[in-house]
């Protein structure tokens, strides 16, 4: 192994730039919350479309409809995560002292 060629990756490899914060039109914490919880919605709903399209025997494959039903089971536990992160934050600054 030679300390050139360590050398060559490591002149390849850039920092890191900073991502300035864009804050759009509406853009706010409230707004992304209802985004995230109409998609976690339209998963669920998809999901049960699904579920019960295969049900009825009308559905194409079931592979299709076990990866909806896995999305949306992720979705809803990252909103479930996002909620308790929420709650435990509200909860912090309920027991500052001012």
């Amino acid at each position: 192994m030679s300390i050139e060629a360590i050398q060559a990756v490591a002149g390849s490899v850039s920092a890191p730039t900073a991502v300035p914060a864009q804050r759009l039109d509406g853009a706010d914490f409230s707004g992304w919350l209802a985004q995230g919880l109409s998609n976690v919605d339209a998963s669920l709903k998809t999901a049960d479309e699904s579920l019960r399209a295969l049900a009825a025997g009308e559905a194409s494959s079931p592979h299709e409809v076990m990866i909806a039903m896995e999305q949306a089971r992720m979705n809803l536990m990252l909103m479930v995560e996002v909620r308790n992160r929420v709650v435990e934050a509200y909860q912090e600054l309920a027991r500052m002292q001012l």
